[in-house]
């Protein structure tokens, strides 16, 4: 098994890219793939080859950390080529099949289908159809039952493989969790298996087989079976449970110290370092930080020595410190004044994202002062304490207006504030209550400047996601959903604040595409072929195909999206065992509803 294709070179597909593909596309500078800093290492010479596809759009994908982190992980070891890959717009595609030119890797030019491994970046719902785009465009069968020993082995992670059941027929392979160390534990078992086979095809069955039994955090589908709505194994010698992989320390996670500088724009060109892995603070709706536990951090030296690097190698003007709440980093003051003595001089700017509003957000805006302002962001997710509370939400109303108002002193001129609607036990006061709140976050500028500051509210819909204390809950129909969207509108009318929302109809697919079964495979393949393609995109998404999916395939979304889950049966994704159980998510669960049950009596 892979082991002709070594020897092949591709001298032709290079020419035919740049004289038949980039001519007649939109963006050309996205599909060149001579960014600096790409790695480019050699597929046709090395023992194991990998391409790390993302299935989206190059402008997304060249800036996710999880794919950079694992690109570096991989070219770092001496016998493994890694390139990239990413899905073509419409245009690209359509040009790619009118020519018959195969999805090839970025930088090498080599067709998809001859890496060993395609390992895919799931990182959220709504790139599923991608995923069926990338594999059809490289020749290889969008189903895992229909491969070959020609065929490369297909691998999932990032979030989707948390509950992967609605892509297990087009994945050979799942790593749930930390990709690092599962993914280094499957290219040596490939370096070993070519070693001693060098003269025959590897099985893939058999190769699978043993993936399923020795790689840790392996999950196989071919090797299970879906009944009575969650998994269990085919046969004796494979895991009934599958462990989320875990990187014990993250220094042993590599920061990519010269980024890659995209030759086309993408959405975040900035030198990113995940300072800590993991979250404390357990918000009951929050998947992130349920799975990513336990908490794991860098130290401030290695944190400065990667800003250092990065800088140099990318020239870029902006370094995010990236975790989950990085306001819940130990040694933040520090860090942030050691980052700013060295950086601010340079007009190097400081970001720090997912911050908690509490009484440390109040020394922030000081602590970034001496680069150039940027804007605040908070994550209130409710706008009245009764929610915030019943949603593990530990921050105060008082917290977010005194951490805002030093925003304004220190010269930041916008605020955006990150809402959740149709949160269990939602009422008509909760909604007002998000306006209200926006209102008085403007309001504090007064005491600055006498203006109204200018705050930006982004209101997303609740979909109950697995691995949390709220998967058990129900997603409220779409016409609740416009009826807040009418009430928020109406209120914010002649006022400083701005309302965005999340599209409703995109929220209920990802309901389906994360709570659902194996029997939501059929109903994505039957969608991809009648035409959906990048559906996270406004300008490509049409919600007229998904429900035409759904008829032919006789699904019943109400189950799946608008009913609650039994509390007591197994579900979808039981078989996927994160750090914490179901027990305790169990008692969370328990814990809100008596909650919300008791304010309720007392309203």
């Amino acid at each position: 098994m892979f082991i002709t294709r070594m020897e092949k070179t591709y001298p032709d597909i290079s020419r035919r890219i740049s004289e038949e593909v980039l001519p007649r596309v939109q963006g050309p500078g996205q599909y060149v793939g001579l960014e600096t800093n790409a790695r480019r290492k050699d597929v046709h010479s090395a023992e194991v080859t990998v391409a790390l596809a993302f299935p989206d759009a190059y402008t997304i994908g060249v800036s996710h950390v999880g794919g950079a982190v694992l690109y570096h992980a991989m070219n770092d070891l001496p016998f493994v080529a890694c390139d990239r890959t990413y899905c073509p717009q419409p245009d690209a595609e359509e040009v790619m099949r009118t020519r018959g030119v195969s999805l090839f890797g970025w930088e090498s030019r080599t067709p998809l289908r001859d890496f060993d491994v395609l390992g895919f970046s799931l990182a959220y719902e709504l790139c599923v159809t991608n995923v069926l785009t990338m594999l059809d465009l490289a020749g290889i069968p969008p189903l895992a039952r229909e491969r070959t020993e020609q065929d490369p082995l297909i691998v999932g992670g990032d979030a989707l493989a948390d509950s992967p059941e609605p892509l297990a027929d087009f994945f050979d392979v799942f790593f749930p969790g930390d990709g690092e160390e599962p993914l280094r534990a499957l290219v040596e078992l490939l370096r070993r298996r070519k070693n001693e086979y060098l003269a025959q095809a590897l099985s893939r069955e058999a190769l699978l087989l043993e993936i399923a039994r020795t790689v840790p955090s392996a999950y196989v589908p071919r090797f299970y079976r879906f009944e009575e709505n969650h998994v269990v194994p085919a046969r004796t010698d494979v895991p009934a449970t599958i462990h989320r992989a875990c990187v014990a320390d993250l220094g042993d996670s590599p920061v990519p110290h010269a980024p890659l500088v995209p030759l086309f724009e993408g959405v975040h060109e900035r030198v990113v370092i995940e300072i800590m892995r993991g979250c404390p603070n357990l918000c009951r709706f929050c998947q992130a930080g349920h799975v990513r536990l336990p908490v794991r951090r860098r130290g401030v030296e290695e944190i400065l020595a990667a800003a250092r690097v990065g800088i140099a190698a990318t020239g870029f003007r902006e370094i995010s410190l990236l975790s989950l709440s990085a306001s819940d980093y130990p040694n933040l003051d520090e860090l942030i004044e050691k980052l700013n003595a060295e950086f601010a001089g340079q007009h190097v700017s400081i970001s720090l994202p997912s911050l908690r509003a509490d009484a440390q957000l109040r020394l922030l805006p000081k602590l970034t002062g001496a680069v150039r302002p940027t804007g605040l962001t908070l994550a209130a997710e409710a706008g009245s304490q009764r929610l915030r509370d019943a949603i593990r939400k530990g921050i105060t109303e008082a917290d977010m207006l005194a951490g805002v108002q030093a925003a304004w002193r220190a010269g930041l001129r916008s605020v955006k504030v990150y809402f959740i609607a149709g949160l269990p036990g939602e009422t008509p006061e909760d909604i007002d209550a998000i306006f209200d709140l926006c209102l008085r976050l403007s309001d504090t500028r007064r005491d600055v400047d006498g203006r109204r500051g200018a705050v930006t509210a982004a209101v997303s819909w609740f979909v109950p996601k697995p691995h949390t204390p709220m998967q058990w809950s129900a997603i409220r129909r779409a016409e609740y959903f416009w009826s807040v969207r009418e009430r928020l509108r109406e209120l914010s009318a002649r006022s400083p604040i701005t309302f965005k929302f999340h599209r409703i109809e995109q929220s209920l697919l990802e309901g389906l595409l994360s709570r659902g079964g194996r029997e939501v495979g059929e109903v994505i393949l039957t969608a991809w072929r009648n035409g959906a393609r990048m559906d996270s995109w406004t300008e490509h998404w049409r919600w007229e195909t998904w429900q035409s999916a759904l008829a032919e395939t006789g699904l019943d979304f109400d189950a799946v999206v608008h009913e609650e889950l039994p509390l007591d049966a197994p579900l979808p994704w039981s078989h996927i065992r994160p750090h914490l159980d179901e027990a305790y998510l169990r008692r969370e669960y328990k814990a809100m509803t008596a909650l919300r049950n008791d304010e309720s009596a007392d309203a």
